[in-house]
């Protein structure tokens, strides 16, 4: 449980320390022309995605842990 507590702390630390922020992101998007409505989408499915990695990380960490 340590381990699945240390990789959570490590993936948000990680997602914190990011290049741009989604606010920036969502800009640069919009900037391009493209609608609020599919930057919002493409941001959210960037989280997603990122979250998706991150849990599949960490329940494989917690099964190898139990071992």
């Amino acid at each position: 449980m340590n381990k699945f507590m240390l990789v959570m702390v490590v993936v948000a630390a990680g997602t914190l320390a990011g290049c741009s922020s989604p606010a920036q992101r969502m800009a640069d998007c919009q900037a391009q022309g493209i609608s609020k409505d599919t930057c919002y989408l493409a941001e959210q499915n960037r989280q997603n995605s990122i979250n998706s990695v991150a849990m599949k990380q960490a329940m494989e960490n917690a099964t190898n842990a139990t071992k």
